[in-house]
């Protein structure tokens, strides 16, 4: 499973002085495991665990003890108890939604982790081996798995007849045009039907997708079934392992980007290009794009404000391979004055690539730019803020993507930080993806990749924070699979 967005260290290190790691309870243990704490007799639904510490939701406004009293806990788990002892109360805060966060700190104890890890699996193991699918399939809605094998059967079939005809083209001598097209005649003729079926099964998710057990039920189930047969997709593959911790990272977009047939087989071509055929895939060029026009125009409101010597300066928080600062150069080439961009994300290999791209534009073109990268962990960023040198300095500021994975209030907090680095009548830009989506089914279900669609009222609530002279507007990219909350400073 993904980890949160907002739990993602990237490069940050543990500094000189070790603190044993808490992970969010869900990202550890299985829904199987049902981990309950037992305080002072009465059981408590379990938030996060380290090898030293834990913390539960209390489901009222404030609970009775304060910071500092010790209470008996004990650690349910498959409903047996796997640790007992005594536990000193930490902190207390406001819940993820209501109630309040108790946070534990274990006087004399410890939590083996892995070990506890271990015990989950086997006992998941030996309930799998008894129990077989039975008792997941019947948590799992009729109708949910009744679209769920219509979508097999859809990829099994073609799989097998493009397979077939493949083998046969190669077993007559046929070079990579004859591939080439069968690939483009399976794409052309599956299209249309394959996006009836997203719709479909989305139409259906939709129906239970705000009930946590059900859906952890329905994705297991889908994962068993369709997910296996999809992996053969480079961008499917890529988003569902995970292997940067999470879906949509630098080489996930740069499979956007290229919006190719891309596989070893004709079958993984077509699923890959029907995958950066998504709204949402698509959007992603469309927004960048978008991106580039609005960074344009802003460029040339600056220059004409204070004249071809000026430095424009631009920030990108979560800025991935920054395809829109490499085309941007690429479209504009040279400019009075000069363009300063402040790049930041958390992994060192997208802003690798970032670096790459705009250094090898701004030589090509002889552009009068600088690139400066940061690289900050989202947890740095929730935390600490945007650790630029000086605020109001900052003309255009844009985020695309990472705030479809930010709770509203961090979100809001994370924003007003932003805005105070913009200089008088700058600009700043926050991508969402829109909400409803009539297609999040292939993201949700086939790569568990889970992201926070917003209407545009929610967007708006983004700016709750800001002072009463910003002004504030909600616009759609032209692909229509993003909202920009658009937001200038006076």
């Amino acid at each position: 499973m993904a980890k949160s967005y907002e739990r993602l260290m990237g490069s940050l290190g543990r500094g000189m002085f070790f603190r044993p790691e808490r992970q969010r309870v869900r990202e550890l243990l299985s829904r199987d495991a049902r981990p309950r704490l037992v305080v002072d007799g009465r059981r408590f639904p379990l938030f996060d665990i380290s090898m030293n510490g834990l913390s539960f939701l209390f489901p009222d406004d404030y609970p009775s003890w304060s910071v500092g009293d010790t209470t008996d806990v004990a650690l349910l788990l498959h409903e047996e108890e796997i640790y007992h002892g005594p536990a000193r109360v930490a902190r207390i805060e406001p819940g993820p939604r209501t109630g309040a966060r108790v946070g534990l700190g274990l006087v004399g104890g410890f939590l083996d982790l892995p070990a506890i890890r271990r015990r989950d699996d086997e006992r998941r193991l030996a309930q799998g081996l008894k129990l077989g699918p039975g008792p997941l399939e019947s948590l799992v809605p009729h109708e949910y798995q009744d679209v769920v094998m219509r979508i097999l059967h859809f990829y099994q079939f073609h799989r097998r007849l493009l397979d077939t005809n493949e083998q046969r083209y190669r077993g007559e001598g046929a070079d990579e045009s004859v591939i080439h097209d069968l690939t483009i005649q399976a794409a052309n003729a599956l299209r249309e039907p394959y996006i009836a079926l997203q719709r479909e099964a989305s139409k259906v998710a939709a129906s239970f997708v705000h009930d946590r057990d059900t859906l952890l039920a329905a994705k297991e189930y889908t994962e068993n079934i369709v997910v296996p047969v999809t992996l053969c997709a480079p961008l499917n593959n890529r988003a569902y392992t995970k292997p940067l911790g999470y879906p949509g990272d630098y080489q996930v977009m740069l499979h956007y980007y290229a919006n190719s047939f891309e596989g070893d087989s004709v079958f993984a071509k077509v699923l890959h290009k029907f995958a950066v055929e998504h709204p949402l895939s698509n959007g992603v060029r469309t927004r960048k794009d978008f991106m580039i026009e609005i960074m344009d125009r802003e460029h040339e409101r600056v220059i004409e404000r204070h004249g071809d010597a000026t430095d424009f300066k631009v920030a990108n928080l979560g800025c991935g391979p920054a395809r829109e600062v490499s085309d941007f150069i690429a479209k504009k080439q040279s400019w009075p004055g000069s363009v300063t961009w402040t790049l930041i994300d958390q992994e060192e290999k997208a802003l690798s690539v970032a670096y790459r791209t705009g250094q090898a534009e701004i030589s090509r073109w002889g552009s009068s730019a600088k690139l400066f990268l940061l690289n900050l962990s989202f947890v740095q960023l929730l935390s600490e803020g945007v650790p630029l040198q000086e605020s109001s300095t900052q003309d255009f500021v844009f985020s695309t993507g990472l705030f479809d994975y930010i709770r509203e209030s961090r979100a809001q907090t994370l924003i007003l930080a932003l805005y105070d680095l913009l200089a008088e009548d700058g600009l700043l830009a926050i991508g969402n993806a829109v909400a409803p989506q009539e297609m999040f089914w292939s993201a949700e279900f086939l790569v568990d990749w889970t992201i926070l669609y917003r209407s545009r009222d929610e967007m708006l609530r983004l700016a709750a924070l800001l002072p009463e002279t910003a002004e504030v507007e909600v616009v759609a990219e032209p692909g229509q699979a993003y909202y920009f909350l658009m937001i200038r400073k006076h």
